[in-house]
C-alpha cells in the first residue's frame, strides 16, 4: 500500500472502501444473528438486506479493482490500457451501486410495513416501494447507457450524456427516496398509543436515516466542484468515498432498527413483526393453579406448561393473558371466603378463562 502523499489518493479510496464494506457486513451479520436468535426465523426484509450486501460487496470489489488499475493517480501517469481498465471497473461499480441502495431501502420499508397489519400503513408502504423501484430502474438503465455503445464505460473520450447532470439526478432521487422512508416510519410512530418520550425514542431509530441524506448532499457538492475535470482518475476521489459511505450507511441504518434493544422496545409497546411467532421464542414457564374445595392455599396444585402467560398471537393480533381458576363447590360458593370472583389482574389483553371442577369430598 502506498503512502498518503499529495500525488496519489489510492490509499484513501482503498482503505475507506474496505473499512466501510466490513462495517456494512458486520451490521448485516449482527442483524441476522439477533433476528434468528430471538425468533428462530428470518423474514423477507432480512433476505432483501442480504441481497443489498451482496451487491455492496461486488461494488466494493469493482472500486478496489479500479484503484489497482490507477484510480487515485493523476491521469498523466497512467497508460491508456490502465486507464481503460480503470474506467471498466468504475462502470461495473456504477451499475452495482443503485442495486445495493435499492435492496437496502426496500428492506427497511418492508420492515416498517411489517410492524403493523393496518391497511393505511400498508398503502403508504406500497407507495414508497413503488417509487423506490421506479427510480432505481431509471438509475440503473441511465447508468448502463450513459455513453454510446459499444464502449459504454468510456466517459473520457466517448460520446456521453451530461454526466454531471446525471449525478445530480441520482443524488436527488436518493435523497427523495430516503426521505420517503423516514416519513413512512414517522407516519406509523405518530399513531402509536404511547407516551411522547417513547415516540421520540422510536423516531430516533429511523431518523438515523437522515445521515444518509446528509452524505448525499455532500456528494452533490463534491460533484459540482470536481466532476468536470481533465484529471478524472485523481480529482473525483472524494466523490467515490462519499458514494461508498452512502452505500454503507444505507445498509447500516436498515439494520439499526433490528438490533435486540430496539426489537425489545418495539415488542414491549405492542408492535409485532408479521410472519414471526413470538410464542416459539419464549422460554419462560406458565404455572396454572387449581384449588380444591377446602380453599386452603397450601393445598393448591400447580401444573407446568411451556407457554408464558403473555404470549403473542402472531402479527397484529395482540396478546393473551390466560387466567386459570378453580370453581368451588356449591357449598363454598356461598361463603364470603370464596375466591371465585377475584380478578387477579386488569389489563387491556384478551382474557380466556379455564374452569376446573373440583372433586367433592
Amino acid at each position: 500500500m502506498g503512502r498518503f502523499t499529495g500525488d496519489t489518493k489510492d490509499p484513501a479510496v482503498n482503505v475507506s472502501t474496505w473499512f466501510l464494506l466490513v462495517t456494512a457486513a458486520l451490521s448485516v451479520i449482527f442483524r441476522l444473528g439477533t433476528k434468528y436468535g430471538s425468533f428462530r426465523t428470518l423474514t423477507n426484509d432480512d433476505y432483501l438486506i442480504v441481497a443489498s450486501l451482496v451487491f455492496c460487496i461486488g461494488q466494493s470489489v469493482a472500486v478496489s479493482m479500479a484503484v489497482a488499475n490507477g484510480y487515485g493517480y493523476h491521469y498523466s501517469t497512467l497508460t491508456p490500457e490502465r486507464f481503460e481498465n480503470m474506467m471498466k471497473s468504475q462502470y461495473a461499480a456504477s451499475l452495482l451501486y443503485p442495486l445495493s441502495l435499492y435492496f437496502s431501502k426496500i428492506s427497511l420499508s418492508c420492515f416498517i410495513r411489517n410492524l403493523t397489519p393496518k391497511a393505511k400503513d400498508h398503502l403508504v408502504a406500497y407507495v414508497v416501494q413503488i417509487s423506490v423501484s421506479i427510480l432505481a430502474l431509471i438509475s440503473l438503465l441511465g447508468t448502463a447507457f450513459q455513453c454510446s455503445l459499444p464502449n459504454a464505460w468510456d466517459y473520457y473520450a466517448g460520446k456521453c450524456m451530461n454526466l454531471a447532470a446525471w449525478h445530480y439526478f441520482m443524488g436527488a432521487a436518493n435523497i427523495l427516496t430516503d426521505a420517503m422512508i423516514v416519513l413512512q416510519a414517522l407516519y406509523l410512530i405518530a399513531r402509536i398509543q404511547t407516551s411522547r418520550k417513547r415516540k421520540l425514542v422510536f423516531a430516533s431509530i429511523f431518523l438515523s436515516r437522515v445521515i444518509v441524506i446528509l452524505i448525499s448532499i455532500i456528494e452533490l457538492i463534491l460533484v459540482s466542484q470536481n466532476f468536470n475535470t481533465s484529471d478524472p482518475s485523481y480529482s473525483t476521489w472524494g466523490i467515490t468515498i462519499s458514494i461508498e459511505t452512502i452505500q454503507c450507511l444505507s445498509i447500516v441504518t436498515a439494520c439499526w432498527a433490528q438490533l435486540k434493544p430496539f426489537l425489545n422496545m418495539l415488542k414491549s409497546n405492542g408492535l409485532r413483526i408479521q410472519g414471526v411467532d413470538y410464542r416459539s421464542t419464549n422460554n419462560q414457564t406458565k404455572w396454572s393453579t387449581s384449588r380444591s374445595g377446602n380453599n386452603n392455599p397450601t393445598e393448591s396444585k400447580y401444573t407446568r406448561s411451556g407457554e408464558h402467560e403473555l404470549m403473542g398471537m402472531g402479527a397484529g393480533q395482540g396478546n393473551i393473558t390466560t387466567v386459570s381458576a378453580a370453581r368451588l363447590s356449591d357449598e363454598d360458593s356461598q361463603s364470603q371466603s370464596s375466591q371465585t370472583g377475584i380478578i387477579r389482574e386488569v389489563r387491556t389483553w384478551v382474557v380466556s378463562e379455564e374452569v376446573e371442577e373440583s372433586e367433592e369430598t
